[in-house]
């Protein structure tokens, strides 16, 4: 009998361990998940880019987040050469006009993921 009293005992025991373990955590957690980003990381969150003096045929290379982001003015030409894509041939079936937000500027991640290679601009590879 004593036996199982104690067995009892230990499992209460630990048991009450187990929900105050659990209730610090939960405490901890709440604590750091309420505390504010500091203001380096929230000043890479955003990216300001002169687009004024990109002229139309060119590509500016900006780093964002560490990626090499690729910003290019297109011209009627390219927009016409966009929206001229069979969508069957490509992985990711969308229209230009649903990629993009104007027509005029094409900004894109320009890393590929099969290897990690980065495109060159101003070539005829994209």
């Amino acid at each position: 009998m004593a036996m199982q009293q104690r067995a009892f005992a230990y499992f209460v025991l630990n048991g009450g361990r187990f929900v105050y373990a659990s209730l610090l955590h939960l405490l901890v957690l709440k604590f750091i998940l309420s505390m504010p980003t500091s203001k380096d990381v929230l000043a890479i969150a955003f990216l300001e880019v002169d687009l004024s003096s990109i002229e139309p045929c060119s590509t500016v290379i900006v780093k964002w987040h560490g990626k090499l982001v690729f910003i290019r003015r297109r011209t009627e030409e390219d927009i016409k050469l966009a929206n001229s894509v069979d969508l069957g041939s490509l992985h990711d079936p969308q229209e230009d006009s649903e990629r993009v937000k104007n027509p005029e500027w094409l900004v894109v991640v320009g890393v590929y993921t099969h290897l990690g290679c980065i495109p060159l601009p101003n070539t005829n590879c994209w």
